[in-house]
């Protein structure tokens, strides 16, 4: 929770930048913007971290993934007017569910397919990190209800598998952690799934070489046409996400670096990185100064803390109970 909540910090006031400027800036990484957009405080995460921490209330609270107590959570947040500059889709689909749309219908239609669902399946990556289908089941739900389209929830559905790799194998090579990701993927749509499976592929290409090629993949010309740096749709931020795990897994900050450098929705695709070498290397891979200055540092260790003793109390309860058996007496 720390790693994705400092890669969105430190990306959320460069979303939009170009990236030719973002080359001529010396320290990315190490700190975060004083007063990132003018208005916010130093450490500002966005929406993605919000909604995250919204689902993982939710799942402390039900002892599940829910998809009606997480859109009651999402609701709640949106009559209260504290979400950081959603996008469009987004805020569309949490107005529907403020307004008391059902969490089934209320999500942007297919088509639509931007990259804001992603972070909440770090919820369901940390809830089912050893059980593929449910990880994949939990992340549709937290996906369908801000978004339908299956490629949407396909890449929840990834990244939630990711994370829990990350926790469980973290040693897991490229070609093996990508064709269990693409058994993810596949889950919801097939497409995608093939996209993770040559992912490991590009590793032996030039960066930048690499960074071109993913940023393409399943976006439509138009858009493509339009974006600068990593486009706002759902596939090429998953991608460059994980290429920038996979390419440097050792190192929290040179991987966000070379994320944010990236331009475009760098604050998503930090996000997911950062999210992902944390739970591969724990907490002090995050830089000092970072673990300190993003925002709500302590309610983002305070919700981990108790997202994973419901947890436990979840799977404890659901334990079969001992069977007592007496001897019968001769």
């Amino acid at each position: 929770m720390l790693g994705l909540a400092v890669g969105d910090a430190l990306g959320f006031p460069l979303r939009g930048v170009p990236a030719l400027s973002l080359g001529r800036l010396p320290a990315l990484a190490e700190d975060f913007a004083p007063r990132p957009r003018g208005r916010f405080s130093k450490g500002q995460f966005s929406d993605d971290t919000q909604l995250m921490l919204a689902a993982a209330e939710s799942a402390v609270l039900e002892r599940r993934v829910e998809g009606r107590s997480i859109a009651a959570h999402f609701a709640w947040l949106w009559r209260e007017g504290v979400i950081v500059l959603p996008g469009r889709s987004l805020a569309d689909a949490l107005s529907r569910l403020a307004s008391g749309t059902p969490w089934m219908a209320a999500g942007a239609g297919l088509g639509v397919k931007d990259p804001s669902a992603l972070s909440r399946g770090l919820v369901a990556g940390l809830w089912h990190p050893e059980d593929p289908s449910a990880s994949s089941h939990a992340a549709g739900i937290l996906s369908v209800v801000t978004h339908k389209d299956p490629v949407c929830a396909a890449a929840t559905a990834v990244f939630a598998r990711a994370v829990g790799l990350a926790l469980t194998q973290p040693s897991l090579a490229p070609t093996a952690l990508c064709d269990a990701l693409a058994g993810a993927a596949r889950f919801h749509d097939a497409g995608l799934a093939e996209e993770i499976r040559h992912l490991p592929r590009l590793l032996s290409w030039e960066p930048a070489r690499a960074l071109e090629q993913l940023r393409r993949v399943g976006v439509p010309l138009a858009e493509l046409k339009e974006a600068e740096g990593i486009p706002s749709h759902v596939v090429p931020v998953l991608l460059i996400a994980l290429f920038a795990v996979l390419r440097v897994p050792h190192d929290f900050r040179e991987a966000l670096v070379w994320v944010l450098r990236a331009g475009g929705e760098a604050d998503v695709t930090a996000a997911l990185s950062g999210a992902l070498l944390g739970a591969q290397l724990g907490s002090d891979a995050i830089p000092a100064r970072l673990r300190r200055n993003v925002l709500y540092a302590e309610q983002l260790v305070e919700t981990a803390d108790r997202l994973y003793a419901a947890r436990a109390a979840s799977a404890s309860a659901s334990a079969p109970a001992a069977v007592s058996v007496k001897t019968p007496r001769r």
